[in-house]
């Protein structure tokens, strides 16, 4: 069946949005928490509707491992694991209630404790208080293998409806999985949040180019072209003293302070918003209106016109499975209730 937008890529009503640069509070949940709660108000306070973070903001990007043997890293992986956030907790209602009280939709990236596991995890709260979608990054890049697990099917189910139009959500290096892009533009997103890393500047201490803030950045932006989107770049910043908290000084790929390059893109993929200092916090703000997406669409719409799906397409399968399966439905009732899928709303 046709699928009629509401509200559509003509809307000419316009309305603020805001991504997030921010130092977090290392390994800290309730430092954490009071931070994210903070800048949803300051950022609610600016007079935007649909407000971004970076990814695992909560309690912080682990760049631990990668500067550090997994033994030397053990103490704070420890630490991380123990300040990681339930998705159904006390910590979680309170940005809950942050989010209602300032009738904002929020995309928080988090560490998602689970069970005695961790994963990259995304949640996107109404502005009734409400976790209308709860995704994990579908696979840890690199040493982010160490530490956390895969994403469940269901997180490839990753847009929800808003008022503001169809709204989104990538973790860092998803932006270059090519089947799960298609599945995320087969979902007809008018604007999403990429979560990311604190990523430093080309060049520092020989770096590949692909782990740099720049090429990640222009990983969101390319997002934002192929699939005719708002894109809003989220990412840390790291202060000296985070970056020995963190154990990343010394390692030559990282400059302090540094990491941040949050930014705003339009369907077109152009910069609605200056570069900031990579150093620096601030909410980046940006007035928008979706009526900028018809003139993308008009060229290239990858989901229609610009399209053959009966060429190349994807087939996913996005339910979760279970370690344990009951054959007596109440049993199985039983276990459904106990776990606590967030039912992903599209």
């Amino acid at each position: 069946m046709p699928v009629n937008l509401t509200p559509s890529n003509g809307d000419t009503f316009k309305f603020k949005v805001a991504t997030i640069q921010a130092e977090p509070v290392w390994l800290d949940l309730r430092g954490g928490v009071d931070k994210t709660i903070r800048l949803i108000g300051e950022a609610a306070g600016e007079g935007a509707k649909i407000i971004g973070f970076p990814e695992v903001f909560i309690p912080g990007y682990p760049w631990t491992p990668w500067a550090n043997s997994f033994l030397a890293s053990s103490d704070v992986l420890a630490k991380y694991q123990a300040n990681s956030m339930g998705l159904h907790s006390p910590e979680m209602a309170e940005i809950q209630a942050a989010a209602k009280a300032t009738g904002s939709w929020v995309v928080l990236g988090f560490s998602e404790r689970d069970g005695g596991s961790i994963y990259i995890a995304q949640v996107i709260i109404s502005a009734a208080g409400e976790i209308v979608n709860h995704r994990r990054k579908i696979k840890p890049t690199h040493y982010e293998k160490t530490i956390f697990g895969d994403g469940s099917a269901q997180s490839i189910h990753n847009v929800v409806q808003t008022p503001y139009g169809r709204l989104g959500a990538l973790n860092c290096w998803e932006h270059i999985q090519p089947a799960l892009k298609a599945h995320f533009y087969s979902q007809l997103p008018q604007l999403f949040v990429g979560g990311w890393w604190p990523a430093f500047p080309p060049g520092t201490g020989n770096c590949p180019f692909i782990v740099t803030g720049e090429a990640s950045a222009r990983m969101t932006q390319m997002v934002s072209m192929e699939g005719g989107c708002f894109g809003l770049t989220a990412c840390q910043v790291v202060s000296e003293e985070g970056a020995r908290t963190m154990k990343m000084a010394g390692f030559p790929w990282f400059k302090f302070p540094g990491g941040g390059f949050s930014v705003i893109y339009g369907p077109d993929g152009s910069e609605l918003t200056e570069r900031i200092d990579p150093g620096i916090e601030k909410v980046v703000i940006a007035e928008i209106s979706l009526d900028q997406i018809d003139k993308v669409k008009l060229v290239a719409d990858t989901m229609g016109n610009y399209s053959r799906h009966d060429l190349l397409h994807v087939e996913a399968h996005g339910k979760n499975w279970r370690a344990a399966t009951y054959a007596n439905e109440e049993e199985a009732a039983e276990n459904e209730a106990w776990i606590g899928d967030v039912k992903n709303a599209r």
